[in-house]
């Protein structure tokens, strides 16, 4: 199992934070890759992204769960890949600093049953880690941007 965290400090409100991240539909572009998104119904999405990986680029077609929805703090998620042999989770979280700052932490673990991915696991570890900085870093710069 491959696992992704990254925390930052977002100079906005919890609150300004969670009307972000509680809406796919804002932060799903931002994911490196990001082709398009489909939603399906409130939980439910289908995403399309390309992976790149060394030399390698990869399609990624993903089913997208929404879990768990915890007002204010916290959107949990699975994963499972459509088009490659893939399960996965994450969540973004939103922790109160103080009335003008929040910590979000970002998380994504992947778990592949692909034989080329036990062959290369630590390139894909370097991939999950980045991946979930990138992704981390962007909703941080798009909330801050919003709000200037």
């Amino acid at each position: 199992m491959l696992r992704g965290i990254h925390q930052v400090n977002v100079y906005a409100s919890q609150s300004h934070v969670w009307e972000y991240i509680r809406d796919m539909n804002a932060w799903a572009p931002l994911v490196p890759g990001y082709k398009e998104h489909t939603i399906l119904s409130d939980v439910q999405s289908t995403w399309k992204f390309t992976v790149q990986y060394g030399v390698v680029s990869k399609k990624v077609h993903v089913k997208v769960l929404v879990t768990e929805w915890k007002e204010s703090s916290l959107v949990k998620f699975r994963l499972r890949g459509i088009n490659q042999k893939f399960t996965g989770e994450g969540f973004f979280l939103a922790e109160k600093v103080n009335s003008s700052n929040t910590a979000m932490t970002g998380c994504l673990t992947i778990e592949s049953t692909s034989s080329l991915a036990k062959i290369l696991e630590s390139t894909f570890a370097k991939m999950v880690h980045e991946l979930t900085r990138e992704l981390t870093e962007a909703v941080r710069e798009t909330i801050e941007r919003e709000l200037t």
